[in-house]
């Protein structure tokens, strides 16, 4: 199953490293709701909703849109407001039975960001059902927080440097705003998730909404959570994708690890063709690549998602944020196995040195209006747990937070030691070292289990291999909901279930549920145990040699040379599919050269193969086609080896079959060709 990077937000102590590649790979797919660029829309008038009135959007045709002013500080009048932006979708049928809330994650990112693939995760439901989507305070248009050391921090700066720019980002906070008296706001306490559970309850009123269908992903999930202790009288049902706890969680987040280390052996394990390579642990092999780097770490320049050349250092540091990173982005899942395995057999660093600038961040946050680093750090540091006390002086916190450290297990993180697991950029156990002491505690949660009532269906969805809100957090979410919770992992799926979903499982369970609350403990969820595997490579072959042959099939005459042209071929078209979901222009830069540029869409791609080496000594070049709503892939090659070794390969497979295969066709040397490889 190609890479879905959802629009995936922060996890308990999501890595400020990676979170800022979510905001690099918003998708690539064509907006649904836009007008054609020239296209002259006629007039729409504005609606009114409940007590407000919404102007139409700009962002799409099918929207109405307001940024509204509400409570800064909801127990202070004199704070003054803030605008809260939402939009709204009215029912496309025309007759609405209800209104689906959706919640970003992050925290940071703005919710409506995001709404093609809301609406596109809602499908059929939004013919009878409004959709709201709203910016939580401090994202998105809804004033969005700006502290430009933190939005500007990158992992060159060091761990210091963040830990000084958070600080600074609350003291600006608490020295922004005035009063009518003169004195200051203390802003930096007032980004927390009750408060922003607080704004959504007025808006709601405002709309005249009644009941609502919550769903929220990732931090969304966190959301969903305080609004539900807090608010369940205005919830019909809640979905909670990727869920973590609020109550009761632990400041290191040992679930981190602790899913990793099984997570990796099950997609090698599952895949045929890594299996097959390479039988074993995977985690095994991570530790042996751990030891290996620690010793002797290596630099090189590769190309990035853009195609331009990068340096990169594969290190310990590295290797945690690699291993952090698989669990929001399955392409790392895919390819740090065999990649590990091409330099520890072969000496490659061709490619973990790819995958590390693909799928690691190494630039600042980006447009504030596309993710708050600000935002994330007051959400943060108000909210999720800390290893210190606000209460002490900077010098005590740090003595406090250095115990906290020293108490660990030296085993907890392993491979990696405790100091290389709390100082990795993918961490940011101390981030929160220097923020102000709040002076009213606001905590997102003031009650104990259960947090809903009995009545009120909620819908708690987990990834097998999500290690940033892993399984067992989401379990403990159910339990923490109460009884009227159910608790649905779905298999080899990673961070975020429903939102871009092409195998359609997670999407249609949300859906059903949505539809008929009433019915979740009786919903048919077999589809969760029948996903497809993670597509992981045998190999990095660097020559033709190395290459494992196709699997000959009935009427196969070529030779074992040209069933590897026609597997070389299979991993080309695979390779290019799955490094699309990184490039910002549709252009791939591949493996060991050459170019797939890629057309059309959103749901149909075509892609021009161009001069393409997976292996040094032999050469791709055709046309592939990419249907991203059924998961069927085709393609023409003409894949050319040493000497005068040449094959005509055809490649079919179907993405979305759980143990599926690629049929590979075509001739070699007049030879005829018929062959299969797992799905690459």
């Amino acid at each position: 199953m190609s890479l879905s990077p959802q629009s995936v937000s922060a996890a308990a102590t999501p890595p400020r490293s990676t979170i800022r590649l979510l905001a690099a790979l918003l998708f690539a797919a064509a907006a649904l709701t836009v007008p054609a660029a020239g296209a002259q829309a006629a007039p729409r008038p504005s609606v009114q909703v409940g007590s407000l009135t919404l102007p139409p959007c700009q962002t799409s045709t099918l929207a109405w849109c307001l940024k509204t002013p509400l409570p800064f500080d909801h127990a202070d009048p004199a704070a003054g407001t803030h605008g809260v932006y939402f939009e709204w979708y009215p029912a496309t049928g025309g007759s609405a039975v209800g209104t689906v809330l959706t919640v970003q994650g992050g925290p940071g990112y703005g919710s409506t960001d995001y709404r093609d693939d809301y609406l596109k995760m809602l499908g059929p439901l939004t013919q009878t059902r409004n959709v709201l989507i709203v910016d939580l305070r401090g994202t998105g248009k809804s004033d969005p927080v700006t502290c430009a050391p933190v939005q500007g921090w990158k992992i060159a700066d060091g761990n210091q440097a963040y830990i000084d720019a958070v600080g600074a980002c609350g003291t600006q906070l608490n020295t922004t705003r005035r009063r009518a008296d003169g004195s200051y706001v203390r802003g930096a306490e007032l980004y927390t998730t009750a408060n922003a559970a607080r704004d959504v309850a007025l808006l709601l009123d405002r709309l005249g909404t009644g009941k609502v269908d919550l769903y929220g992903d990732s931090y969304g999930t966190y959301f969903g959570q305080v609004f539900t202790a807090r608010y369940a009288a205005k919830l019909r049902s809640v979905t909670l994708d990727a869920a973590y706890p609020v109550l009761g969680a632990d400041s290191f987040y040992p679930d981190v690890i602790a899913t990793a280390r099984t997570a990796f052996d099950k997609v090698c394990a599952r895949a045929a063709a890594c299996a097959a390579a390479a039988p074993g642990s995977s985690w095994a092999r991570i530790t042996s690549m751990v030891n290996a780097v620690r010793a002797a770490p290596f630099t090189g320049v590769v190309k990035d998602v853009s195609g331009k050349n990068v340096t990169i250092t594969i290190d310990v540091a590295a290797m945690v944020m690699l291993v952090q990173a698989a669990g929001w982005d399955n392409g790392v899942y895919r390819e740090l196995d065999p990649a590990i395995r091409a330099y520890l057999d072969r000496g490659d660093r061709l490619p973990i040195q790819r995958l590390a600038a693909r799928s690691l961040w190494y630039g600042d946050g980006g447009a504030v209006s596309e993710f708050s680093s600000g935002l994330y750090a007051a959400n943060s540091c108000n909210d999720y747990p800390q290893a210190f006390s606000y209460s002490g002086t900077n010098a005590q916190r740090l003595a406090q937070y250095a115990a906290a450290v020293a108490a660990l297990p030296s085993g907890m993180f392993a491979p990696f030691t405790v100091d290389e697991w709390v100082t990795s950029p993918a961490e940011e156990f101390d981030a929160c070292l220097k923020w102000p002491a709040p002076v009213v505690d606001d905590a997102p949660i003031t009650t104990g289990p259960p947090l809903a009532p009995a009545t009120l269906p909620v819908l708690v969805l987990s990834g097998e291999l999500d290690s940033l809100t892993s399984p067992a957090e989401g379990q403990r979410v159910a339990q923490q909901v109460g009884g009227s919770a159910r608790w649905i992992q779905i298999g080899n799926m990673y961070h975020v279930s429903a939102m871009l979903d092409f195998v359609g499982c997670a999407e249609g369970l949300v859906r059903t549920f949505i539809g008929n609350p009433a019915g979740l403990m009786a919903m048919n969820a077999s589809c969760a145990a029948n996903m497809p595997e993670v597509h992981t490579p045998g190999a990095f072959p660097m020559a033709l040699a190395q290459v494992t042959p196709a699997a000959a099939g009935a009427g196969n005459a070529a030779g074992a040379d040209a069933r590897r042209l026609a597997a070389v071929g299979a991993s080309v078209v695979g390779d290019a599919i799955w490094n699309w979901w990184y490039v910002p222009l549709n252009k791939v830069s591949e493996l060991r050269g050459g170019v797939v540029q890629f057309s059309g869409g959103p749901d149909v791609y075509t892609g021009n193969v161009n001069s393409v080496y997976w292996t040094t000594d032999v050469r791709v070049d055709g046309s592939l086609t990419w249907n991203r709503t059924t998961g069927h892939v085709s393609a023409a090659l003409q894949v050319y080896g040493p000497g005068t070794l040449q094959a005509t390969v055809n490649v079919s497979y179907d993405d979305y079959t759980p143990g599926g295969v690629a049929t590979l066709t075509g001739s070699s040397g007049g030879a005829n060709l018929v062959a299969t490889v797992p799905i690459p």
